[in-house]
């Protein structure tokens, strides 16, 4: 069974590379799909937390939280104080004390970086978009590695990670977002987290309405600015006024 089940998956990857019904694949068709070629992933290339690595923090079932792993720093919550030196080094998944100082009773588990866990544990500066609703978009978009999809409006990034991760390793997603704090906020993010070789933020109201903290609206152009006419293949809405 496991041969079986690991044959089938070998088939299904083979497929969202090279396209479906690729049937016997010679030499040089079984070089594309080698992944070592594919460098450039959502996820972390390495099994083990470096400095800097993004590192989502499960203190219980349904209290994650998420940090950047930065020598010296110190992650504080109800379980006790735990240095970021004691991350660096330790294997994704791992659980790590509290620091001796403070009894060293207190645990969480380091867990590696998914779009689903970033969800759960990111800041939400708007409603997000969830697991369940994003893998069902995801599906009804027919999504493949390599695609350009564009996406509006950006809002907490949580729909941007799910759309990155499908057309990785070399596709590109165009996400619109009209509230300049917001776009700027998501940008650093997409880049703290490595993924914005696959994202590109635009602060643009799609809508054709410009809006700001004042009162003023003023009409501008709308539409998916900086990206050619049937150049896209895949565009996803989530808008007040779609």
């Amino acid at each position: 069974m496991d041969v079986l089940v690991t044959e089938a998956a070998n088939r299904a990857a083979t497929e969202l590379i090279l396209g479906p019904n690729v049937g016997h694949l010679d030499a040089k068709q079984r070089k594309l799909v080698d992944l070592k070629l594919y460098k450039e992933r959502v996820l972390p290339s390495t099994d083990k937390i470096e400095a800097g690595s993004l590192v989502v923090i499960m203190e219980s079932f349904d209290c994650l939280d998420f940090v950047y792993a930065t020598p010296g720093d110190v992650f504080n919550n109800r379980n006790g104080h735990f240095l970021h030196d004691s991350f660096i080094g330790k294997p994704f998944g791992c659980k790590v004390r509290s620091s001796a100082k403070n009894g060293g009773l207190g645990f969480v588990y380091l867990l590696r970086p998914t779009a689903e866990l970033w969800a759960r544990s990111l800041n939400h500066r708007t409603q997000i978009v969830h697991e369940l609703d994003a893998s069902v978009v995801s599906f009804y978009l027919e999504l493949r590695p390599n695609m350009v999809v564009c996406e509006s409006g950006t809002g907490s990034g949580a729909m941007s990670h799910v759309l990155a991760r499908c057309i990785a390793p070399h596709g590109q997603l165009h996400t619109y977002e009209f509230n300049q704090d917001r776009a700027e906020s998501a940008r650093a993010e997409f880049k703290l987290n490595q993924v914005q070789h696959l994202v590109t933020v635009h602060y643009h109201d799609v809508c054709g309405k410009s809006r700001d903290d004042t009162e003023d609206t003023k009409t501008t152009k709308g539409g998916f600015v900086g990206v050619e006419k049937q150049s896209v293949d895949a565009i996803f809405l989530d808008l007040p006024e779609p």
